[in-house]
Formats: structure tokens, C-alpha cells, sequence
């Protein structure tokens, strides 16, 4: 008798391990230095005031284009957090490590009091797949106090080895790399 009893309580505790989930991997943005020192800038101050990123991207699984127009969402392998804000900082950190100290206003600092380089982004294209590629492809304008909006187009494609999600947030990591570089040339001027 005593064992029928002990026999489900044993059977949960030991089978828990078995029902449990997979264990997620989780998925970070790297920061990539300039390919060279960062150019002599003068002016206002630069802040990312807004980034807006695709339909079905701004979400903490992986998501990868396939060739059938579907997204494979790839919920047991995430990012670190949602991807706008993973998108945000690390652009604003590629884009500090290419202007000179103090010219780059990070996500969360306080602005300084007077005007500033305000820039918006819009992503309208910014995955993987279905080819081995990454494509970023971004409409961002500059407000400047006294001399109006500056709008801008950018499209980069990165190569991939394969669609996996390493290779995935490298290549994304390349692609705001390569868009911090194209920015920051439009602060030499």
C-alpha cells in the first residue's frame, strides 16, 4: 500500500527533468571597432532619438526569412533581450567608437543642455536568409537645429557561412558595423 503511494510523488519528482524545455541559447550583439581612427568631427553632439525595425523582427526569438515568404522563429534560440534595443545600443556603441569622445550621446545618458544631432532610423529590411545573406536596409535622417533634416538610404548586405544563429548575429553585428561607418562619415563633412 505504502508504495502505490510513493510511487506518483517518485514519479514526479524523477520525471520532471524529462517534461522540462530545452534550454534556450542565448544570442548577443558584438560591438565592432572602426576599421580606422576615428575623424576629426566638430558640431553638436549626435543622439539615436528613434530606431524602428521590421514587422515580426523586434521580438527576443531569432528569426530567419525563408524562401516560401514565412519567418522560421526560432523560439530555443533568443536573443538577449528584445532585438530594438539590442539594434539601439549596439549602433550607438559602433557609432561612439567612430566619432571622437563626447560626440556620441549613448541610449540612457542625459543630454547635455543646448541642441543636438538628432538621428532617427527605420529598418525596413533587416534579416536573414532565405540565401546565405544578411540584408540591413535603412532609411535614417539627421535633425540639426539651423540647417533641417537630412535624409539618408542605406542597403548593406552581409555574407553569412550558413543560417545558423551564430552565424546570424555575426552577420548582423557586421551590417550595424558597417552602418555606424557610413553614418559617422556623414558627421566629416
Amino acid at each position: 500500500m505504502r508504495v502505490r503511494r510513493l510511487l506518483p510523488i517518485l514519479i514526479l519528482t524523477t520525471g520532471c527533468g524529462f517534461l522540462s524545455r530545452s534550454q534556450s541559447k542565448i544570442y548577443e550583439l558584438d560591438r565592432l571597432p572602426p576599421a580606422a581612427a576615428p575623424a576629426p568631427v566638430t558640431g553638436l553632439p549626435v543622439a539615436i532619438d528613434g530606431i524602428e525595425l521590421p514587422p515580426g523582427v523586434d521580438r527576443k526569438e531569432v528569426v530567419v526569412r525563408r524562401a516560401d515568404h514565412q519567418l522560421d522563429v526560432r523560439s530555443a534560440e533568443q536573443w538577449s533581450a528584445s532585438l530594438q534595443p539590442l539594434v539601439l545600443h549596439t549602433l550607438a556603441s559602433d557609432l561612439a567608437s567612430r566619432l571622437p569622445d563626447g560626440m556620441m550621446i549613448l541610449p540612457g545618458a542625459v543630454k547635455p543642455t543646448g541642441a543636438v544631432r538628432s538621428i532617427d532610423v527605420v529598418f525596413e529590411e533587416l534579416a536573414a536568409g532565405p540565401d546565405s545573406t544578411l540584408t540591413l536596409d535603412a532609411r535614417w535622417n539627421v535633425r540639426e537645429p539651423g540647417r533641417g533634416t537630412t535624409a539618408h538610404h542605406e542597403r548593406i548586405t552581409v555574407p553569412v557561412a550558413s543560417l545558423d544563429s551564430a552565424n546570424v548575429a555575426t552577420g548582423l553585428s557586421q551590417a550595424l558595423a558597417q552602418l555606424a561607418d557610413r553614418m559617422a562619415t556623414e558627421f566629416t563633412r
